[in-house]
């Protein structure tokens, strides 16, 4: 007798945070499936529901939790036979620990996927700067788990967060990639100055705005990575 074919697993993105990171995440999600067909190519279902509240403010204190929103969608994925899900937006893994609970599927976190992409590639005592909005930097998620698997880590001063990577990633959502690129560039340039050795993309927008950029040191997509480790799962046999 045969055995039957290998079907690869269910895969959902809980998106609409904004709407463009899960068709961002889907995008690279395709480029890394190693398919010839269209058969060949993963069961993903996407949850792209924008109606969730602002993640920054809610960390912040400025605004209502978006936990409820974002159960909803994880039970839905759920509901339509996911075997684990992942969320394409950075900041919304403030609360992984509460929507995790509100499902018996399990998160692929982003986090872990880029540390572990990270580690795969670092040299010791490398020192990783991260680019993020503000709630994801004061959720700490990132820097935990840097310091957990021995890296050092750091962040922009409160005056280059304001002047340059909360501008950068505003003009991207707006649509400005361009006017978005310079603001980047010194981000990342004062980053390096200090002595960063690779800069962790820790936002959806900001790959967007580091296209055809002059920066002094390699990076890494945190949403990119999360994209292979979503490949990973769902072809592991």
């Amino acid at each position: 007798m045969t055995s039957p074919p290998f079907r690869p697993r269910r895969v959902g993105i809980l998106g609409g945070m904004g709407p463009a990171a899960a068709i961002d995440l889907q995008a690279k999600v395709l480029a890394a499936t190693p398919a010839a067909s269209d058969p060949e190519h993963l069961p993903i279902v996407v949850w792209n529901v924008p109606q969730v509240p602002d993640r920054v403010a809610a960390i912040l204190g400025g605004g209502p939790s978006p936990a409820a929103a974002m159960v909803e969608g994880a039970r839905a994925l759920e509901a339509a036979g996911c075997e684990a899900f992942a969320m394409a937006c950075n900041t919304a893994h403030h609360w992984a620990g509460e929507i995790t609970a509100s499902v018996r599927i399990p998160l692929i976190h982003i986090a872990d996927a880029a540390i572990d992409e990270l580690a795969s590639r670092a040299v010791p005592s490398m020192s990783v700067g991260i680019l993020a909005t503000r709630g994801t930097l004061a959720a700490a998620f990132y820097g935990q788990r840097l310091a957990r698997r021995g890296f050092r880590w750091l962040a922009p001063t409160q005056e280059e967060q304001a002047r340059w990577v909360d501008v950068a990633i505003a003009r991207v959502k707006a649509g400005d990639i361009a006017g978005a690129r310079p603001c980047f560039e010194e981000a990342a340039r004062a980053l390096a100055g200090r002595g960063a050795d690779v800069i962790l993309l820790a936002c959806t927008e900001l790959p967007l705005a580091a296209e055809g950029a002059d920066c002094p040191v390699p990076l890494l997509d945190a949403s990119r990575a999360l994209a292979r480790a979503i490949v990973d799962f769902s072809l592991r046999r």
